[in-house]
């Protein structure tokens, strides 16, 4: 086993070759006559000096300038010095000690125990550096584990959330709407939730939140996968039962998702649960299928729909050409399309602008301005 190395630093020959001669049995041994000098080779060996023995009283760079300087390189929390001197005052003491000096001795002293102070600060250093190292190795696996969970996370979850616009778009292209509004109605949902957020910090709202919101909204129509094709494809007006058919689709998508186990997690499930059964209310009481208002309407749900609307509003579907989006917007605004909360439809006029940027994106271009009727949601 390869001997540890001591430097050893004091200005009298005598002195500094008498701890040679007893140290050197178990360490290799190096020599320095100064402060100077000595912090010249700490900064040259570093961490394959095991231990110093350090003079405090010499003419070239005493032992508090070797202990400040170690403190400004760090060097004192990786290697152990023992102090010797024949001062007496006792803050010489203290001083050193503050400064990270592990052991403090007044000449003359035994040889043992010398050898002993010195032997247990290797051991003691050495230990520590062990440990240390252990530590950031583990640390290091940890990290490594953590990455590779954190990628799987992330896969599981992007494979969950693309799911759900799978769900989303067969129901779209069942419903004959262009398979794009699932896309749509996620980055409107993103647009007017961050709003939300940024306006009013009241809500809950977080970017974790946003994100399942976002996810859950390619679910909201999901219930109509149990409607008939002679009602959801029907390009006239509903009669009394057929609408109430139609409308069952919020409830029966809520069921459904509820139903569904071992693939979402419980607040995903929850938040689609409530988007889908919620989507079509109305803040007045206006809307379907409980004729719910105000806040009893859940946040995720409102946000979702006045989105849901003004798609709805600005897309060709069966029964209707695609009206402009200035009118789209309007008609929002002004109450035509439904009454929605106030802080919504507030951040719905905020966010004019990126609105337009995202229907424009998908735009078909037929857009109609010259139909003067107010569509019913009956479908959408």
């Amino acid at each position: 086993m390869d001997k540890k190395t001591v430097l050893i630093v004091d200005d009298d020959d005598m002195e500094r070759q008498m701890m040679v001669d007893i140290l050197e049995e178990e360490y290799n041994t190096i020599e320095s006559d100064c402060g100077n000098d000595a912090i010249k080779q700490i900064d040259k060996m570093g961490n394959s000096i095991s231990a110093i023995v350090l003079d405090y009283m010499m003419p070239d760079g005493n032992g508090i300038d070797v202990l400040k300087h170690m403190n400004e390189t760090g060097d004192v929390k990786k290697i152990p010095v023992l102090v010797l001197t024949g001062e007496k005052q006792s803050d010489i003491e203290s001083k050193c000690l503050e400064l990270g000096a592990v052991d403090y001795m007044r000449k003359p002293v035994e040889a043992v125990l010398i050898k002993i102070r010195t032997h247990n600060a290797c051991e003691i250093y050495s230990y520590k550096k062990d440990l240390e190292l252990q530590v950031a190795k583990q640390m290091d696996t940890l990290q490594k584990q953590n990455r590779l969970l954190t990628i799987q996370a992330d896969r599981i979850k992007k494979s969950k959330e693309k799911m759900g616009d799978v769900l989303g778009s067969i129901v779209e292209y069942r419903n004959v709407e262009s398979g794009d509004h699932v896309l749509r109605v996620k980055e409107f949902t993103r647009i007017i939730s961050r709003c939300y957020m940024q306006n009013y910090t009241d809500s809950e709202l977080t970017p974790d939140r946003i994100d399942t919101i976002v996810s859950a909204s390619a679910l909201h129509d999901i219930g109509k996968i149990s409607i008939p094709d002679s009602v959801l494809l029907k390009p006239g007006r509903l009669t009394e039962e057929e609408y109430e058919l139609m409308k069952s689709h919020t409830i029966r998508g809520a069921e459904m998702l509820e139903n569904v186990d071992g693939v979402w997690s419980d607040e995903f499930k929850r938040c689609c649960s409530n988007i889908c059964k919620y989507h079509h209310e109305r803040y007045d009481g206006s809307g379907y299928p409980y004729g719910i208002e105000g806040d009893e309407i859940p946040l995720e749900a409102q946000l979702v729909s006045i989105v849901d609307v003004y798609d709805a509003l600005c897309s060709e579907r069966i029964y209707k050409k695609a009206y402009s989006l200035d009118k789209s917007f309007h008609m929002i605004i002004n109450g035509d399309a439904g009454i929605f909360s106030p802080k919504i439809q507030e951040c719905f006029r905020l966010s004019r602008e990126k609105f337009e940027t995202v229907a424009n994106k998908y735009s078909s271009g037929n857009q109609d301005d010259t139909m003067d009727e107010t569509p019913d949601d009956e479908k959408d």
